[in-house]
């Protein structure tokens, strides 16, 4: 800032007087402040735009941050549903491992009450026909018809052998087996 002084000897050195001195000095006063504020006005629009700058760069920023926690979340709640997924397949798996488990039971167990509802048809055959011995074979404690296929021997089971006994039991009393003290004994 040039001082009223200065401008008033750089007039006088110009050659300048009176209100043509004041005029000249009011004029350069007045450059002065409009170059002033033209600088002041340059200088507030580049702080202006270096702070929109900033507010659009956190505003990226934050826009980032955002995107970031939302691919996050997704990702967690991929993960979550593929968990709770795997998990309903694996609950899925699990039911119908026991419906084939219970089916499986099912199917043994009808396999059971076959064999004795056989064995009950043998042995009621084997009691209505003992004095009838015209076509059967004798075969250690069931008897079975010559050219069909009788029941397996179930798996141990004490009540099975227990009747076996009882039945060769029967078999002995009627006097149908020799030294049947000796066979009950061993048995029992």
């Amino acid at each position: 800032m040039t001082t009223v002084q200065i401008l008033k000897d750089l007039g006088e050195q110009m050659g300048l007087k009176g209100t043509e001195l004041r005029d000249f000095i009011k004029e350069q006063q007045d450059l002065e402040i409009e170059e002033r504020s033209q600088q002041q006005r340059e200088h507030d629009r580049i702080q202006h735009d270096k702070l929109d700058k900033f507010r659009l760069a956190q505003m990226e920023r934050k826009k980032e941050k955002e995107q970031r926690e939302r691919e996050e979340q997704d990702k967690q709640r991929g993960s979550e549903k593929e968990q709770r997924k795997r998990e309903r397949e694996k609950e899925q798996h699990e039911i119908e491992r026991m419906k084939f488990e219970r089916g499986k039971m099912d199917f043994e167990l009808q396999m059971k009450v076959t064999e004795v509802k056989k064995a009950i048809s043998v042995i009621s055959d084997d009691e209505e026909g003992e004095d009838n011995k015209d076509g059967s074979v004798a075969s250690g404690h069931i008897r079975q018809r010559i050219g069909t296929k009788g029941p397996k021997m179930p798996c141990f089971d004490k009540t099975w052998i227990h009747s076996c006994i009882y039945l060769r039991y029967r078999q002995i009393a009627r006097g149908g087996v020799k030294d049947s003290g000796q066979y009950i004994c061993q048995h029992i």
